[in-house]
C-alpha cells in the first residue's frame, strides 16, 4: 500500500521523461529524468555483488552472444520499483523469450547502502513469478558502491535524487536493453511492458541472434515509435510485404498458365 509521504514520489512514473518537461514538477521530482543515449556504451568494469554475496563484472554478462536487459532500482523502494519489475518479469515471460536462452538480465540497486540480502529478498520473488530457480546465474539481482553506480546512471541518462524528507529515491521507471557488446540498444518505460515491445526490443538487440526466423521477419513490421514509446505498425514494411505477395501470386498464376498451355501444345500435337 502507498503511504501518503511515497505519492510523490510513485508519480516519477508517470511524468513526461523529456529534458524539456521539468515545468511545474514537485520539488522532490525536479532533475529527475532519462535522456536516451542510444548506440553509447555502458560502463562494464565496475565491481558488483550478487545476491549469493559473488563479485563480478557487467562486462561478465555482455559479449555472449545474446542481449542484456538491466534494470536501475532499489530493493526497500516502498512501490515503484516493484511495480517495475513485476512488469519487467511479466513482459519477458510473455515474450515467448528464454531467460539465459535468449537473453540475460541484471537489476543493479542505486542504493549503496543496500545488502546482497535485500537483493536475494527481491529475487526470489520475481524469478518465481518467471518460473525459474530463484538461484539462477542468468538474471543477477546486485548491489554496489556510490561511483559505480554513478557511472552506470550517468551512461544511461538515467537522473535520480535522494529525497532526504522520505528517505527515499525519486527515479524515472525504466528498463534498457543492451546489445551483446554492451551498447543501449533500447529504452522501455513506464510501469507496465507490453510482451510484444519487449520481444521486439530483445531481437532487435540480439541483431538476429535470438528468437525465431518469424520474429526476425515481425521486427521488420513493427517500427520503433518515440513519441508513444512502443513499436508500431510500420506501414512502408507493409506496402513492400504486401507488393512481394502480389509479385508471388503473379509468379505462381503465369506459372500454372505457362503449364497449361504447355500440356494443350503437346496434346494438340499428339492428335495431329
Amino acid at each position: 500500500m502507498i503511504r501518503p509521504g511515497h505519492i510523490t514520489l510513485v508519480l516519477c512514473a508517470l511524468l513526461p521523461l523529456s529534458a524539456g518537461a521539468q515545468v511545474n514538477v514537485p520539488a522532490p521530482l525536479q532533475g529527475v529524468d532519462v535522456i536516451e543515449q542510444l548506440g553509447d556504451r555502458v560502463p562494464d568494469e565496475g565491481r558488483l555483488i550478487d545476491s549469493e554475496g559473488q563479485p563480478f563484472r557487467l562486462a561478465d554478462e555482455l559479449h555472449r552472444g545474446k542481449p542484456v536487459v538491466l534494470a536501475l532500482v532499489y530493493y526497500r523502494c516502498p512501490q515503484l520499483c516493484s511495480l517495475v519489475l513485476s512488469s519487467l518479469t511479466r513482459a519477458l515471460r510473455g515474450s515467448g523469450m528464454k531467460l539465459g536462452q535468449d537473453f540475460r538480465a541484471v537489476v543493479v540497486s542505486i542504493d549503496p547502502s543496500e545488502t546482497p540480502r535485500e537483493a536475494a529478498e527481491s529475487k526470489r520473488g520475481h524469478m518465481q513469478a518467471l518460473g525459474v530457480s530463484p538461484t539462477t546465474a542468468d538474471w543477477r539481482f546486485a548491489t554496489t558502491t556510490e561511483p559505480v553506480i554513478q557511472a552506470l546512471a550517468k551512461a544511461t541518462g538515467f537522473t535520480y535524487k535522494y529525497d532526504a524528507p522520505s528517505k527515499q529515491f525519486a527515479h524515472p521507471a525504466v528498463t534498457f536493453v543492451l546489445s551483446e557488446d554492451g551498447r543501449l540498444s533500447r529504452y522501455l518505460y513506464g510501469i507496465e511492458y507490453p510482451a510484444q515491445d519487449m520481444k521486439l526490443a530483445l531481437v532487435e538487440a540480439g541483431k538476429g541472434k535470438v528468437g525465431t526466423a518469424f520474429d526476425r521477419v515481425l521486427l521488420t513490421c513493427f517500427k520503433y515509435d518515440p513519441a508513444k514509446r512502443s513499436y508500431g505498425p510500420y506501414v512502408l514494411a507493409f506496402i513492400r510485404i504486401g507488393a512481394l505477395l502480389v509479385f508471388a501470386a503473379l509468379v505462381v498464376l503465369l506459372t500454372v498458365l505457362w503449364r497449361q498451355d504447355l500440356k494443350l501444345r503437346k496434346r494438340r500435337g499428339a492428335t495431329a
